[in-house]
C-alpha cells in the first residue's frame, strides 16, 4: 500500500494520493508578513486592524479555509481604503496571496491562480526581493501542481528555492526543496526525490518537523525501489522524532508505514506488532482517518501467514462504510489486497469488485506520472538549453579573450620593433660601439624569433582546448538526451503494459478459480481478449518500429487497386459494426491502380483510422482519393478535437504523443503515426497530417506518380487483392 509520507494534516494530494507531510508543513508556517510590513511606520487604527485580520487569516488557513478566505478579503477591503503608498501595495499583496491560499485549500484552483497573479503583479512593483517574493513562487507552484501543470509547478518551486537561498532564508529553502521532492515523487523518479529530500535536510535541521518529513517520505521513496530494510531504517527514525513530539496522531501514521515496510519484506511478526501499535495509537475515534490502512496492512500479514478468515475480517473494519466505486488513490493497495484475500476465501464478487476499484485507481496514477514525467522532462530538457546558450555565450567570450591577447601581442611587438630602429638610429651615431650593438641585435632578434614561436603555440593550445571542451559537451549533451530516451522509452512501455496484464491476470484468474456461469465465462474472456489483443498490437508495433529502423523491412512490390486496400483496411479494423458505418469512403478515383506493398500499405491506413475513430469524439471519418500530375493522394479527415500546432513534430517522433487527458485516456505506444511515416516514406511517398479546414485532423499519403498505373503502361502483371 503506497501511504508514502502521509503522516500529518487531511488534505488529501489528489496526484499522488497521499496527504504529505511537507505540503502540510509549508503551509502551517506562514510569515507574519503584514505585520512585518509595518514595523518601520506609525501604526493607526485601520493598519491595527488590517495586522489583527492578517494573523487570524493565517491562524484558520488549516482548520477553516473558508474562515481564513473571508478574513483575507476584509484585510483586502482595509488595504484598498488608505491612500497609495509602498505600506498599501505590501498590504494588498499579502492580503491576495492568503486569498490565493485559502482558494486552493477550499479547491477553487482557477480563482486562486487569477488571485496570486494579481498579487505577484503587485508585489514586482517595488522591484526588491522579498520573502513575500518567495512565498508567492511557492504558492504558484502549489496552484500549477494542482493544475497538473508539472512544468510551471517545477519553475515556481525552483523559483522559490533561488529567492530564498538569495534572501538567506534558510527554512523556507528547504521548503522548496521538499516541494521539488514531492512533484518527482508524482512522477515516480523516487532517486530525484530523495536526492531534494537530502539537500533540504543539509539546507536545515533546526526543526523536528522538518526531520520528521524528510526522513519518513526518504523511506517511502526507498519502499517504493524495493529497499525495504533502508525504508524500514527511516521509519524508525521518524518515530522516534514523532514520540518526541508527543503526537499520537503522527505516530500511527508511521507505524503504518513502518508496518507495510515489514510486511514488503515478509517480515511478518514485527508488522503485526507495528500495525497493532499504530491501531493502539490511533484509537477508537481516529481522528486523521487512518485507521483504514493499518487494517489493510493486517489483512495483508494475515494473507501471508495463510489465515484467510482473520484477513477477511481485517478488510472488514478497513472498508467500513466505504463505497468501493468512488475511492481515492490512498486505497489503490488495499483494493489489490482486498482482491487477493477475497479470491482465496472464495467471494469472486467481491474480489472483482476490488480488482476494478484497484485497475481504476491504478490508471489515474499511471496517466497522472506519465504526465508528471514528461512535463519534467520538458522542463529539464529547457533547462539543458539554457545551459548550452551560456556555454555559446562562454566560449564566445573566450573567443574574444583570445583575439584580445593576440593583439596585446602585436601591440608589444611593435614597440620592441621600434625600440630597436630607435637602437639602431643611435647606434649609427656612436662607430665604436657598432659591433657590440650588432651582437646585441642578434641575440635580441633570436629572442624575438623565440616569442614568436612561444605565443603562436599559446594560442594554438587555446583554440585546441577550445574545439575539445565544446565537443565533450556535444558528447555529453547526446548522452543525456540518449538516457533521457531510454527512461522515457522503459516508463511508457512498462505503463502501457501493465494494464493489459492486470486484466489478462486477474480474469483469468477468476475463471480459473471459479466455477462461473457460461455468460459471466464468456464476459471475462471477452476481457481477457481485448487485454491480449491490446498486448500484441503495442508488442507488434515495437518490432515493426525496431525492424523499420534496422533498415530490415523490404517492400513487395505488386499492382493493386487502391479501392481493394481501403476496403481491406476497414474490415480488419478492430472495432464493432457501429465503428464501421462512421467510415465514409469515397468513390472518385478509388479504382486507381498503383504499384506498392499491399500489406504495409494497408497497415498504414489501419493505423490512421484506428487513430480517428479514438480522437472522433463519435463524428464521422471520410477517405478520399485525389489525382494530379504528381501522382495520388489518399487523405483521411476526422472531426475530432484536432492536433495541437506545437504538437505536430512531437507525434511524428517514435513514441511521441500528445500529452492531452483525452489522449492519455485512450492510450497508446505512440508509434503508430511513426510506423505509417516510414512505409511511406519507403514507398518513395511524403506522409504529412495536419489540422483540418473545419476542425479535426487531416492525415495525407502521397504516392509519386511513377507507382501509378496508367491506361498506356503494361497490366499484364497480376492485380494483388487487399487480401494478400
Amino acid at each position: 500500500m503506497s501511504l508514502g509520507g502521509a503522516v500529518y494534516g487531511k488534505a488529501w494530494d489528489r496526484h499522488g494520493g497521499f496527504p504529505r507531510l511537507a505540503i502540510t508543513l509549508l503551509f502551517t508556517l506562514l510569515p507574519s508578513l503584514g505585520a512585518a510590513s509595518s514595523s518601520n511606520m506609525v501604526p493607526d487604527q485601520s493598519w491595527s486592524a488590517f495586522d489583527r485580520l492578517i494573523e487570524t487569516s493565517q491562524k484558520a488557513m488549516m482548520a477553516d479555509p473558508a474562515a481564513a478566505l473571508a478574513d483575507a478579503r476584509r484585510a483586502e477591503h482595509v488595504a484598498r481604503a488608505n491612500k497609495p503608498s509602498a505600506r498599501v501595495n505590501d498590504a494588498l499583496a499579502t492580503s491576495l496571496w492568503l486569498e490565493a491560499e485559502a482558494l486552493a485549500r477550499i479547491n477553487h484552483v482557477e480563482d486562486a491562480r487569477a488571485v496570486v497573479a494579481a498579487a505577484s503583479k503587485i508585489a514586482a512593483t517595488d522591484g526588491k526581493l522579498s520573502r513575500l517574493d518567495g512565498d508567492l513562487a511557492l504558492t504558484r507552484g502549489r496552484i500549477a501542481d494542482a493544475r497538473s501543470d508539472f512544468g510551471a509547478a517545477l519553475r515556481n518551486y525552483q523559483a522559490a528555492h533561488a529567492i530564498f537561498a538569495k534572501l538567506g532564508i534558510a527554512r523556507y529553502q528547504a521548503i522548496a526543496l521538499i516541494c521539488l521532492g514531492i512533484l518527482y515523487e508524482k512522477a515516480r523518479d523516487f532517486d530525484r526525490e530523495v536526492g531534494y529530500y537530502r539537500k533540504a535536510s543539509q539546507a536545515y535541521a533546526g526543526d523536528p518537523g522538518f526531520s520528521l518529513s524528510i526522513v519518513n517520505n526518504i523511506g517511502f521513496a526507498l519502499q517504493q525501489v524495493g529497499r525495504y530494510a533502508d525504508a524500514i531504517d527511516n521509519y524508525n527514525q521518524a518515530l522516534k522524532i514523532a514520540t518526541q513530539l508527543k503526537s499520537p496522531l503522527l505516530e500511527g501514521r508511521i507505524l503504518t508505514n513502518l508496518a507495510m515496510a515489514y510486511a514488503k519484506a515478509h517480515r511478518l511478526a514485527e508488522g503485526r506488532r507495528a500495525a497493532d501499535r499504530a491501531l493502539a495509537t490511533l484509537g477508537a475515534k481516529d481522528e486523521g482517518g487512518w485507521a483504514p490502512f493499518a487494517w489493510s496492512v493486517k489483512a495483508d500479514i494475515d494473507y501471508q501467514r495463510g489465515n484467510i478468515n482473520r484477513a477477511v475480517t481485517d478488510l472488514e473494519k478497513a472498508f467500513h462504510g466505504v463505497n468501493l466505486a468512488a475511492t481515492i488513490a490512498p486505497f489503490r493497495d488495499a483494493h489489490e489486497i482486498a482482491f487477493r484475500v477475497y479470491r482465496a476465501a472464495g467471494n469472486f464478487p467481491l474480489a472483482l469488485a476490488h480488482l476494478e476499484a484497484f485497475k481504476r485507481l491504478d490508471d489515474e496514477g499511471r496517466s497522472i506520472a506519465a504526465s508528471a514525467n514528461l512535463a519534467l522532462l520538458d522542463a529539464q530538457f529547457d533547462f539543458a538549453n539554457q545551459q548550452l546558450e551560456i556555454a555559446h555565450l562562454k566560449s564566445a567570450e573566450l573567443e574574444r579573450d583570445i583575439k584580445l591577447r593576440a593583439s596585446r601581442a602585436n601591440t608589444q611587438r611593435v614597440v620592441f620593433v621600434s625600440i630597436m630602429l630607435a637602437g639602431l638610429i643611435f647606434l649609427t651615431w656612436i662607430a665604436w660601439r657598432h659591433a657590440l650593438v650588432s651582437r646585441h641585435r642578434n641575440i635580441v632578434g633570436q629572442k624575438n624569433i623565440e616569442l614568436t614561436r612561444t605565443l603562436g603555440e599559446r594560442d594554438q593550445e587555446i583554440v585546441r582546448r577550445t574545439v575539445v571542451e565544446a565537443q565533450l559537451r556535444d558528447a555529453m549533451e547526446a548522452a543525456q538526451q540518449a538516457n533521457r530516451a531510454k527512461s522515457h522509452f522503459l516508463a511508457n512501455m512498462s505503463h502501457e503494459l501493465r494494464t493489459p496484464l492486470n486484466a489478462i491476470i486477474g480474469f483469468s484468474e477468476l475463471i480459473v478459480d471459479r466455477d462461473a456461469g457460461r455468460e459471466k465465462t464468456r464476459e471475462f474472456a471477452a476481457s481477457i481478449a481485448v487485454g491480449g489483443r491490446s498486448l500484441l498490437s503495442i508488442l507488434t508495433q515495437v518490432l515493426d518500429m525496431a525492424r523499420i529502423e534496422a533498415g530490415r523491412v523490404s517492400l513487395a512490390e505488386n499492382t493493386v487497386r487502391l479501392r481493394d486496400i481501403i476496403e481491406g483496411a476497414v474490415q480488419f479494423l478492430d472495432t464493432d459494426d457501429a465503428g464501421r458505418k462512421r467510415i465514409r469512403v469515397g468513390k472518385e478515383n478509388a479504382d486507381l491502380l498503383v504499384i506498392a506493398d499491399v500489406l504495409r500499405l494497408r497497415q498504414v491506413l489501419m493505423n490512421l483510422l484506428s487513430n480517428a475513430l479514438k480522437f472522433s469524439g463519435g463524428g464521422m471519418i471520410d477517405i478520399t482519393v485525389e489525382r494530379d500530375r504528381a501522382g495520388v493522394d489518399i487523405m483521411v479527415r476526422d472531426t475530432g478535437e484536432g492536433i495541437p500546432p506545437d504538437k505536430m513534430a512531437v507525434i511524428l517522433e517514435p513514441f511521441g504523443q500528445a500529452e492531452s487527458a483525452y489522449a492519455r485516456k485512450h492510450g497508446g505506444a505512440g508509434l503508430g503515426l511513426p510506423i505509417a511515416k516510414a512505409l511511406v516514406e519507403m514507398h518513395g511517398g511524403r506522409f504529412t497530417i495536419a489540422p483540418g479546414v473545419t476542425g479535426g485532423t487531416e492525415a495525407r499519403i502521397h504516392l509519386p506518380e511513377d507507382r501509378v498505373v496508367v491506361a498506356q503502361r503494361d497490366l499484364s502483371m497480376p492485380i494483388a487483392t487487399s487480401a494478400a
